[in-house]
Formats: C-alpha cells, sequence, structure tokens
C-alpha cells in the first residue's frame, strides 16, 4: 500500500462508535467479497493484534496495520477510510 488517508469523521468514529482508544490496533485486511471480475474487497478489524505486519501507520494515536499475508490487496492503491451517515466506508484508489 502506497498511502492511507483516514478523514476526521472516521477517526470520530472508531473512537465514539467503535470504541476505539489510544494505542489500539484496526487489522486491514483482504476479504472476500464474491465473484466477478474483482472478488475481493478490503476488510478492518479492530479486535485484532499484529503478528507480521508489512506496514503500520498511526493516526491520532490508532495504530493501523497491514499483515504480510494481506498485503496484495492493496498494492500500489491509496486507501481512504471515510464516514458517512451509515458507517466506515473505504475506498481503493489505484496510480
Amino acid at each position: 500500500m502506497k498511502s492511507l488517508v483516514v478523514s476526521e469523521k472516521a477517526i470520530y468514529s472508531f473512537k465514539h462508535d467503535w470504541g476505539l482508544e489510544e494505542g489500539q490496533h484496526v487489522r486491514i485486511y483482504a476479504k472476500y467479497a464474491g465473484g466477478g471480475s474483482d472478488a475481493f474487497t478490503v476488510g478492518l478489524n479492530a479486535n485484532a493484534t499484529p503478528i507480521n505486519p508489512v506496514w503500520v501507520q498511526s493516526i491520532e494515536g490508532i495504530h493501523f496495520f497491514i499483515e504480510h499475508t494481506d498485503a496484495w490487496i492493496l498494492e500500489k492503491q491509496l486507501l481512504q477510510i471515510g464516514c458517512d451517515e451509515e458507517g466506515i466506508t473505504l475506498d481503493k484508489i489505484a496510480y
């Protein structure tokens, strides 16, 4: 992954809606979403502990990480984590 952008609204949601505190981790991982040309998507897990992270970025005290086994899902991608009225949103942008 080249870059991660997390909006202020998403950080607020992680802290207030998800109940995360400073120092906690959020795993970014590949998950199966169904058939088609892009059968995989990105998921988030706020109950994960890093085992073999290939990438870690701390934003306002929350540590976002990707395990070595999931790095392929965001290769050459920008991941934007936002928040709308339905909750956390994820957008992958290739470059």
